[in-house]
């Protein structure tokens, strides 16, 4: 029995050895972690409190104030103004003739005391095509001029144009006007004849003399005079003036 107990007591003391000699695994403890870092606790950085932003005012669209009504002269004036740009000039022109005949002193007098200080513009007379105009009415293609047969020279089946330098095949003219452009009362920008080009001297131009421009103007204007007269009894509107025909 002594050598049993003996035995066992051997067996619990060699067991208890190898327990406290095995080793156990360690168990780690958990590591405190930093605080996270702020701003505030740097000295070098200052924070700035951020800026407050204003309250947007809303905008109150206020209705439009109509403008004040108008006077009666003034809508009457305004009706006037748009009659006149309403017609055409020479439409306004022969009605305001045909109704001085039959107007009041009262209303002579009244159109007269309008239209006081107006000047007619000065006639002009073109230097190359002798034709008197307006320099309101000169436009680009007013003043024209036809080939000058006299410049014609035949070569073999074609017809050399001086006044152009233009050839054609037989005697035809070229077509269109020989010139064609505004009108001028300046004799030195008058040229146009390409056979006149390098002469310094002559520039094949009439001048007045030959085509008699003051006779004509002189019968011309006695002629309009006659004519408005029957014109404003008749009520009737002047005729358009002549143009040329152009060749086509």
């Amino acid at each position: 029995m002594n050598l049993r107990l003996a035995s066992r007591k051997r067996k619990s003391e060699a067991i208890e050895e190898d327990s406290t000699n095995t080793p156990q695994p360690e168990t780690e403890t958990p590591r405190e972690s930093p605080a996270p870092s702020t701003v505030a606790d740097s000295p070098s950085r200052s924070v700035k409190p951020s800026p407050r932003r204003k309250p947007r005012s809303k905008s109150v669209t206020r209705p439009a104030t109509p403008p004040p009504p108008k006077s009666p002269e003034e809508t009457a004036s305004d009706e006037l103004k748009a009659l006149v740009q309403s017609c055409p000039p020479k439409s306004f022109h022969s009605a305001l003739l045909s109704r001085l005949d039959g107007a009041t002193p009262e209303q002579v007098a009244s159109l007269s005391k309008l239209l006081e200080g107006l000047t007619p513009p000065p006639t002009l007379h073109c230097a190359r095509c002798h034709q008197d105009y307006l320099e309101e009415e000169n436009y680009d293609r007013i003043c024209v001029i036809d080939h000058d047969d006299n410049s014609t020279e035949v070569r073999h089946h074609e017809t050399f144009w001086g006044c152009c330098g233009a050839s054609t095949e037989g005697q035809e003219p070229p077509a269109g006007w020989c010139f064609e452009g505004k009108h001028t009362d300046d004799r030195t920008k008058a040229r146009y004849r390409e056979d006149y080009e390098d002469n310094e001297e002559e520039d094949g131009l009439q001048s007045c003399e030959e085509r008699k421009c003051h006779r004509r103007a002189k019968a011309k204007k006695q002629f309009q005079e006659v004519h408005v007269v029957i014109t404003r009894r008749r009520g009737e509107r002047l005729p358009p003036p002549t143009k040329k025909k152009r060749l086509s």
